[in-house]
């Protein structure tokens, strides 16, 4: 249970377990004072593979990525969370490597919770065989996390 003035981290990566991920968030802040940090993440990776295909310009590439992303993020938190929730969510787009920036983020912002989802949006073989962000995360953190399957039963989690 989140109490009054409990910070939620949420990574954010446009995937249906994201959405679950984003939705549990606004559940357990219901009705209490409290902040949801919507973190995406652009990928170091992708933006090296852009700059390697000559894509554009690394600045260039770097400033539609996070233009691009913020849009998103904030059309997807329009759809995703409930109204009453919207004001209580700070969106954050970052740039670096997934599981270490959202580890950054919820250590420099005291986060009580990291909620994420356990699937990519991406259905990256590599993350089968090697291992999930949200598995890396779970790896390096020191704060509670909960991991958010793609076929959970919200009601399970339910803490009323």
């Amino acid at each position: 249970m989140m109490k009054d003035g409990s910070t939620i981290l949420v990574g954010i990566d446009f995937s249906y377990c994201s959405e679950l991920a984003l939705r549990k968030a606004c559940e357990y802040l219901s009705g209490k004072k409290g902040r949801i940090i919507a973190l995406h993440v652009i990928d170091d990776e992708f933006v090296k593979k852009c700059i390697q295909h000559h894509v554009g310009e690394e600045s260039e590439i770097k400033r539609n990525l996070f233009v691009e992303a913020k849009q998103k993020l904030n059309r997807f938190i329009q759809k995703i969370a409930p109204k009453e929730a919207r004001p209580n969510i700070e969106l954050s787009v970052i740039e670096g490597i997934p599981y270490i920036e959202i580890n950054k983020k919820a250590v420099e912002s005291q986060v009580e919770l990291i909620i994420i989802g356990s699937c990519a949006k991406d259905n990256n073989m590599n993350n089968i065989f090697f291992g999930s962000t949200a598995e890396r995360v779970l790896r390096f953190i020191t704060r509670p996390v909960l991991c958010v399957p793609p076929t959970s039963d919200l009601k399970v989690f339910s803490h009323s």
